[in-house]
């Protein structure tokens, strides 16, 4: 909303049954909302709600905020209507991969750092320039509220068990603020999730109104009209004749509808489009000609074709009709095509923007000329050292791509990987990816990983979300199994084969396999598949880094420390073997 319509009397009007998103899954809302300067001279609240629709609502949500401008700065209004304004214009260019968590949280930090950047600038008077205001988030996306509050602004929620106030003011005893925009370089926010119901209402309000009206009245003016608009007016109204001499604003917004599925715009249109059967050497599909049949498994199709528009190679990777019931796989498979349309670099295989018009589901994929890691490790079963940290390095190149997109690969191992006849590696296969965006909604319950279990970190079965920490042990899977051709836990084929606790995983020395590989590679891969997550690296750099010896120096150190603190579970394993002995020499001498 522009500054324009953040005037003294700001309103918006709820919003009509057929103005509603078409599609039936959406999260749907009304809503109403006024803001008036009240008995002070200037309103200095700025307020705004951004509806989305289509893939927009699916992976960014409704937006709204709240800012009141703290009355003790010279720029308040200007700051509650930027920081209104900035919010939601940035958060809706934010990635569309990115976390609703990631997303708002880089756009405050960076409103944040303008705001408190402006105290340098003087005005024409020669005045410094304060740009303070308090500030409340809310982004309605799927079946959560996700809350971003500074200040002392309230976001309550009202429904038939009462109203439950969401947020905390973040003032002293006495009343005065302690915390807001544009105060210091850094600011702490309060975020925050809460699960939403179909009837829910969110209200977003000032201190001017929340702290002159009562919950009892505010529940019985919702009760008495279902026009938000009016009902928004009528509370500030009764603010006002109960003594508020501050600015009045309040915004209400009630969900009618919860969408049903995650993603579901996209995977319900693709679905529509027709699983192919299995291909023979000759035939076209589409505009695509098939060349060659590179994989057909009961999971997957993959074919090398000729694109005759492009005149280029091109491969072509379908579902198995198998799986064509399956509603888990086939939207994983759809997120692998959108995810892979959105990251360009040249370590990922790229997956060309799917057709609309096509009656198939498939995905057409860059031809990458070369073979997998498997494949290469079965000709070059002894690689030297310095290819295997090369190819390390590649991989982790790969991955900070991900994490700059917010996504977790999850699916770390030789055969997603190519390496061409120049030793560059290209990952091609992430239909396992947590995307941030799309695990807004997903509980914090226990998930068996997705990926290979030979490849997975301890603690992914132990209850642990998956992460880019856990994503480095993948990698020195990885580089355990180039360098020996062996796993370093074993084939782990089925979770039962899981040991139960962290001090069960049992690290064999690499250098037991191959006599010609340092002594010191040793601590930096058994810190690598540390199954413990805390006595693991925190970093791909630190790992990478050491892998490469260029951190020489943490190797020594680490090598250099008592055992209790270099690995605390051998250390007491040791000691209580000490003591049996002890007590059977004791006991029989």
């Amino acid at each position: 909303m522009g500054s324009s319509e953040l005037s003294d009397i700001n309103s918006i009007r709820a919003k009509v049954p057929s103005e509603r998103a078409n599609h039936s899954a959406s999260l749907e809302v009304t809503f109403g909302g006024y803001s008036c300067k009240g008995e002070k001279a200037e309103n200095q609240d700025a307020f705004a709600l951004k509806v989305n629709q289509g893939q927009s609502l699916e992976l960014k949500g409704h937006v709204a905020v709240i800012a009141d401008g703290v009355s003790s700065a010279n720029q308040a209004a200007r700051a509650s209507q930027m920081s209104v304004c900035h919010f939601i214009d940035e958060y809706l260019a934010t990635p569309d991969t990115w976390s609703v968590h990631k997303s708002a949280s880089k756009v405050i930090a960076s409103l944040n750092n303008w705001l408190f950047s402006q105290q340098v600038v003087s005005d024409i008077n020669g005045e410094l320039q304060q740009w303070f205001s308090t500030f409340s988030a809310v982004v309605l996306k799927g079946n959560r509220c996700h809350l971003f509050h500074v200040g002392d602004c309230q976001v309550a929620k009202v429904n038939g068990d009462g109203y439950q106030v969401l947020t905390r003011e973040h003032a002293t005893a006495g009343g005065i603020l302690n915390r807001a925009l544009g105060a210091a370089t850094h600011i702490e926010i309060d975020a925050s999730t809460s699960a939403l119901a179909i009837g829910d209402i969110i209200m977003l309000s000032c201190d001017g109104v929340y702290q002159f009206v009562k919950p009892r009245q505010i529940r019985e003016l919702l009760k008495s009209t279902a026009d938000l608009e009016q009902a928004s007016k009528a509370i500030t109204t009764l603010a006002s004749k109960q003594g508020s001499l501050d600015n009045l604003t309040c915004l209400l917004i009630k969900i009618e509808q919860l969408p049903k599925e995650q993603f579901s715009e996209l995977v319900f249109n693709r679905t529509q489009q027709v699983i192919p059967p299995a291909l023979k050497v000759g035939v076209s599909l589409d505009h695509f000609e098939i060349l060659d049949i590179l994989e057909q498994t009961a999971r997957s199709h993959v074919y090398l074709a000729k694109d005759n528009q492009a005149q280029r190679l091109v491969v072509l990777k379908m579902p198995s009709l198998n799986f064509s019931d399956d509603k888990e796989y086939l939207a994983n498979f759809i997120k692998e095509g959108w995810l892979g349309e959105k990251l360009f670099h040249p370590s990922i295989m790229q997956i060309f923007p799917w057709r609309m018009r096509s009656r198939f589901l498939y995905h057409v994929c860059e031809y990458v000329d070369g073979q997998t890691l498997a494949a290469w490790l079965n000709e070059n079963p002894k690689p030297s050292f310095a290819k295997v940290c090369a190819i390390a390095e590649q991989i982790v190149t790969c991955l900070r791509v991900f994490q700059r997109h917010d996504v977790v690969h999850s699916d770390i191992k030789l055969d997603n990987f190519m390496i061409d006849e120049h030793s560059r590696i290209k990952l091609i296969d992430f239909g396992s990816c947590d995307v941030g965006a799309l695990v807004d909604e997903k509980n914090n319950q226990y998930n068996q990983p997705l990926g290979t279990i030979s490849y997975s970190a301890p603690e992914l079965f132990y209850g642990h979300r998956s992460n880019h920490q856990s994503e480095l042990f993948s990698v020195a899977v990885v580089v355990y199994q180039l360098l020996t051709n062996q796993l370093p836990f074993g084939e782990l084929s089925r979770i039962e084969q899981v040991p139960k606790q962290f001090n069960l995983w049992r690290y064999r020395p690499v250098t037991s396999y191959r006599k010609d590989l340092p002594t010191w590679l040793d601590m930096v891969l058994s810190k690598g598949l540390s199954a413990d997550p805390s006595s693991r690296y925190q970093h791909y750099s630190e790992f990478i880094g050491d892998l490469n010896n260029r951190n020489k120096g943490n190797v020594l150190q680490q090598a250099k420390q008592p055992l209790i603190e270099r690995d605390p579970v051998k250390f007491w394993q040791g000691v209580s073997a000490l003591l049996m002995l002890v007590l059977l020499v004791q006991l029989f001498w």
